[in-house]
């Protein structure tokens, strides 16, 4: 079979994969590649099943109720001043200014790129703080793909191929042939997996629960995005239990209630209420924690927070292995702390009992948690209230029994309400400085991870907790949709189960309960409202279980440190992004990314980093190859 690629005429890259990764890959290998290729050519192949730019998860055709979860102004996929990356940084727009540019008629259009109308219609009302829908990301991915198509030519010349990779294998000369959907094959000197997230068949208790579904004539919906599944099987009026409360939760209660014909509008004294349509089901939801993650702040730092940890930082670190709880975290626990009592002193000194200046004089003098620590904060910050208390538990729940669901209901919509006016209120802007500070101690953390730095002690126990921690202060909803969750809770069409959350199938229905009231749910419809999870033995990608079959890749395992046990995590094993094969050694000419957060504007995105380490390698061996 004939090879569509141009082998032994021009050296060439392939990603397999084209949304935020593969664009974002592409966009660093043609910034670097005249430091590598000064005199010649490149060709870049990029293969998706789906359109280059958004790829599945930000794809157009899914529904304009589905939004993204970072506000607009927050998402970019360009390097900028602040991003440490060996290559050039070039500047872009982040999706806010892109839609202010596209509204007022100013952006520039790549050959290939026109805008939909509903995307011209939506950026038209987008603003700073503006959670746009998932179409309009995937837009702004095409953009960025297509100008860097247009900027990389003519020394990089883009091929995009809208079909599966089925296979990777080598060639000789260490050149690797892709087989393709339909039987074609690209022979390249270089290849880039940045698959994203990987399909999965149902596995454990979801197979179980499934084949019990099956056999009963139930309604089962397994863990999937929600852009991926159908819930018409749900039917009007009746019960469905839903298993987590995280963001794929929030996709889910509106698709079954606005996307069904309900009405979202406030009374006269401001309040959000719902007006059902009829077609909705009863929501009865639980979860581990048994409470949705922080909502997301509706308002900005008045001034710009703090770009690099003061305390935290890889160069007071000594190069051994670190323990999480004894020397990780004294230093992040101090960064967060003055974060946030730095925001206080300067934009509410009112709530301080001393002069602001001499507050923060003396919290830069004493560690954390210490006696002297703890006096300081009694004096100083006189109301509970105003203290960051950054050991407070994230599981709410905890402890807490309730007599029936109604009272449960009751505590929860007073949470619910408690944590809105909190994100929208500027009077409690020392914990959305908390909030930044997390991102830049993550953003450390990450660089001890991949150093290798922390020890396999039992003291790491503290790091997953802490990475949960992070993610119920960092990854909750927009308040707009916390605020409907509420509305619905208080309309009867939402109601909570509570935390350790349980569920099984006996006598031909569905149950679930929780610690947290001792009553019993039954529903014939059971939705699993999280993503699955992904390891890669129940992989159904023909790619990676091709790889695995002949041991090209392995999975990545980690011991548990309070059990020894060997623990799968889901991604390709790695050394130095070089996939592990079955024997453990690198391949040479390969690379493994792995899906990230989006990246924010400057802010240093390991994303970003991460985009630009690899394409240099790829450009390395590029050009050593020649």
């Amino acid at each position: 079979m004939m090879s569509t690629s141009e082998a032994g005429v021009t050296p060439s890259i392939a990603i397999i994969g084209a949304g935020p990764r593969g664009t974002s890959l592409l966009e660093r290998i043609a910034a670097n590649a005249a430091e590598f290729l000064p005199d010649g050519l490149l060709d870049v192949h990029v293969i998706d099943p789906c359109p280059a730019g958004g790829g599945l998860v930000w794809r157009h055709r899914q529904s304009a109720l589905l939004w993204s979860n970072t506000r607009a102004d927050e998402c970019t996929l360009f390097t900028d001043d602040t991003v440490d990356c060996d290559g050039p940084v070039v500047p872009g727009p982040t999706l806010f200014e892109w839609a202010t540019q596209l509204s007022q008629g100013t952006l520039d259009l790549p050959d290939g790129y026109r805008p939909r109308p509903e995307s011209l219609a939506e950026a038209q009302r987008a603003h700073r703080g503006w959670f746009s829908t998932r179409s309009l990301v995937g837009d702004y991915l095409t953009w960025v793909f297509r100008r860097t198509v247009r900027t990389a030519a003519p020394r990089v010349r883009v091929h995009t191929h809208q079909a599966l990779a089925l296979d990777v294998c080598d060639l000789r000369a260490g050149r690797q042939r892709i087989t393709l959907g339909g039987g074609d094959t690209l022979d390249v000197d270089f290849v880039i997996h940045a698959q994203g997230h990987i399909p999965v068949r149902p596995r454990g208790g979801e197979e179980v629960l499934a084949r019990k579904a099956a056999a009963h004539r139930l309604t089962y919906v397994p863990p999937a995005s929600t852009a991926d599944i159908s819930l018409d099987p749900i039917r009007p009026g009746e019960p469905v239990i839903v298993r987590g409360l995280g963001l794929t939760f929030i996709d889910a209660m509106v698709l079954l209630t606005e996307g069904r014909g309900g009405r979202f509008h406030r009374d006269v004294g401001g309040e959000l209420r719902y007006t059902p349509s009829g077609r909705e089901p009863l929501i009865y939801a639980g979860s581990r924690r048994g409470v949705p993650y922080r909502c997301k702040f509706a308002y900005a730092l008045r001034r710009p927070p703090a770009e690099h940890p003061r305390h935290f930082r890889l160069e007071v670190l000594e190069n051994r292995p670190l323990d999480f709880t004894a020397d990780l975290w004294p230093l992040i626990a101090r960064e967060l702390n003055e974060a946030g009592y730095r925001e206080l002193a300067t934009s509410h000194s009112d709530c301080l009992a001393m002069p602001p200046d001499a507050f923060l004089a003396r919290l830069s003098e004493v560690a954390w948690n210490t006696p002297e620590f703890k006096d300081l904060i009694a004096h100083a910050v006189p109301h509970r209230e105003d203290r960051i208390d950054i050991e407070a538990p994230d599981q709410p729940l905890v402890g807490r029994r309730f007599p029936d669901h109604a009272a449960l209901r009751q505590w929860m919509t007073d949470y619910l309400a408690a944590d809105l006016a909190r994100g929208r209120d500027p009077r409690h802007s020392a914990h959305l400085a908390v909030h930044h500070a997390l991102f830049s101690v993550m953003n450390t953390l990450w660089e001890v991870v991949r150093n290798g730095l922390i020890s396999p002690g039992s003291g790491d126990q503290g790091l997953p907790a802490f990475v949960s921690m992070c993610r119920f202060l960092t990854s909750g909803p927009p308040a707009p949709r916390l605020e409907q969750l509420l509305a619905l809770a208080r309309s009867g069409i939402v109601r909570f189960l509570g935390a350790q959350m349980e569920t099984a199938c006996r006598d031909g229905v569905f149950e679930a309960r929780s610690s947290s009231v001792d009553t019993t749910v039954r529903a014939h419809a059971l939705l699993e409202a999280r993503l699955p999870r992904r390891p890669l033995s129940s992989t159904t990608d023909p790619l990676l279980l091709r790889l695995i079959e002949r041991g090209d890749i392995r999975e990545e395992t980690l011991v548990d440190p309070a059990t020894g046990r060997r623990q799968p995590t889901g991604v390709i094993d790695t050394a130095d992004g070089r996939p592990l094969r079955a024997d453990g050694t690198p391949h040479p000419a390969r690379l493994t990314t792995h899906p990230g957060d989006f990246p924010r504007p400057r802010a240093n995105s390991p994303f970003l980093r991460q985009s630009d380490t690899a394409a240099r390698k790829a450009l390395l061996h590029v050009a050593q190859s020649l």
